[in-house]
């Protein structure tokens, strides 16, 4: 049963072996994420709307929850408490940073660029939520990097539509 879960982890915490990128794979998964969300708001959109946000809420708790089971044990699993084979908490990071965002390339770009700053600078408080122990520490940095990210492009899309509405 140990085996069992143990590569449940390493397979689930590195999406199926993609973070085991030579070069930046937290930065690979997120793109890959970018491209599920791309492609799911042709298809699904239904689900990823601002009028869905709860169902969407509901998928953020869900895939954080699943993200502190997976990144739990990482110095087991990958050798190290956060290791980089570890990306699933950069999918939630990315879906935090969408939450009551309209899908677009621009929003996308955007999105993904502010999410990849806030996760690798970890202004305050993020480099503090990675001090929590386990699976929770690895995942709750990029919780708060997708908030932070969520928070600021809001503001960019609301500044945008403010000088916009002036100008017209």
């Amino acid at each position: 049963m140990d085996t069992i879960i143990h590569w449940v982890r390493k397979i689930g915490a590195s999406c199926f072996f993609i973070g085991y990128f030579p070069f930046a794979p937290g930065t690979v998964g997120s793109l890959i994420t970018i491209a599920i969300l791309y492609f799911a708001s042709d298809h699904f959109a239904f689900m990823l709307g601002p009028e869905n946000a709860l169902s969407y809420w509901w998928a953020i708790v869900t895939l954080t929850a699943i993200s502190f089971f997976l990144c739990d044990r990482g110095k087991e699993v990958f050798g190290r408490d956060d290791p980089k084979q570890a990306i699933f908490d950069e999918v939630v990071g990315q879906f935090i940073t969408f939450f009551m965002i309209p899908i677009n390339i621009r929003t996308l770009a955007l999105g993904f660029v502010l999410f990849r700053f806030f996760d690798i600078v970890k202004p305050y408080p993020i480099y503090r939520l990675e001090e929590i122990e386990g699976g929770v520490g690895v995942t709750m940095d990029d919780v708060g990097a997708g908030i932070l990210a969520n928070v600021t492009l809001m503001f960019m899309m609301w500044a945008y539509h403010w000088v916009m509405t002036f100008l017209l």
